[in-house]
């Protein structure tokens, strides 16, 4: 077993490891916001400039026709207004061309991160498949450590590690299909959905008191709950975890999730928002921002907020027929 023991002892649970991971999906989303506003702010250049440049010659014709009138015929009016329209033709010209070299430039850009997108998709999901393999593998060894009556603590560092990874990797799947991905909206039950993602969390005790259906992704509605769960034992340092179901009004099912870590000393409604940082330790907030993403696909909204204990995200979604 010294294999194992070598991958486990090298694939280390850091939070910082995490934070970076975050910053990386951050700056570049942050980028793409970029190319947006470059590309908002070219056009509204090439508007100005262009009606600038338009009315100069429009007044210039004009002030020359009243000189014409004046000057009672005696200026070189048809000399001026030639001047004038073949200046002016050629300004506008050359704002319109070097306009469109901008527009030209800056879409050319958007493509390529287009394709990059793509291409990162398709290597995210990949990537997530042999993690899935190797994590069948973990949960094997450790079905075996367990029947012998021996416990492996490198085996379960690799198996938290290994449920971090996925995390990232769905997130950034997620965030990559964001356009042209879509949800399958399903009837789901909720505590089936609670049970299966909270074996997944070994530190975590998870209680749910309640059941009931709703209309949801089930992959994104695991995505959401790891985000949540993730974020209350990493950064709110929480062991127990308590989810309660109710109604929300209407159609709708509120899902109350409250941990017993630290909570947070800001404003948790700005939790969620990207690159809201409440510390030095916090991460990027891609994670909840991912979640509201998911929640607000599936015709549903997550809201944080702070608990009596530590961290209360309330998530609402809407309940199946019966």
């Amino acid at each position: 077993m010294t294999w194992i023991n070598s991958i486990a002892s090298r694939a280390s649970y850091d939070d910082p490891g995490q934070e970076d991971s975050e910053k990386g999906m951050g700056t570049w989303m942050e980028l793409e916001q970029k190319d947006r506003l470059r590309f908002g702010l070219a056009i509204v250049w090439l508007v100005f400039t262009i009606s600038l440049a338009s009315w100069w010659l429009i007044f210039g014709l004009r002030q020359a026709d009243t000189l014409a009138r004046i000057d009672q015929g005696r200026s070189q009016s048809p000399a001026v207004h030639r001047m004038l329209v073949g200046e002016g033709a050629a300004l506008i010209a050359s704002l319109i061309l070097g306009g469109a070299v901008l527009l030209y430039g800056i879409w050319r850009e958007r493509v390529r991160h287009s394709a990059i997108e793509e291409f990162f998709a398709a290597f995210t999901h990949d990537l997530r498949t042999s993690l899935s393999s190797m994590r069948l593998q973990v949960e094997s060894l450790q079905e075996d450590f367990l029947d012998r009556g021996e416990e492996n603590p490198l085996l379960d560092r690799l198996m938290k590690d290994s449920v971090r990874i996925q995390l990232q990797l769905d997130n950034s799947l997620f965030y990559a299909n964001r356009r042209t991905g879509k949800l399958f909206i399903e009837r789901l039950s909720l505590r089936s959905i609670v049970e299966s993602v909270a074996r997944e969390f070994a530190d975590l005790t998870v209680s749910l008191q309640g059941e009931r259906l709703v209309l949801a992704d089930a992959r994104a509605l695991e995505v959401v709950l790891r985000n949540l769960f993730q974020n209350a034992l990493v950064h709110g340092h929480a062991d127990a975890i308590q989810i309660r179901l109710g109604d929300a009004g209407g159609s709708k099912v509120a899902m109350q999730i409250e941990d017993n870590g630290s909570g947070t000393s800001n404003d948790a409604a700005q939790l969620g928002r990207l690159f809201c940082r409440p510390t030095s330790r916090s991460g990027a907030g891609v994670g909840l921002y991912i979640s509201r993403s998911l929640a607000k696909r599936m015709n549903g909204l997550l809201t944080l907020s702070s608990g009596a204990r530590g961290l209360l995200a309330t998530l609402v979604l809407t309940e199946a027929p019966a």
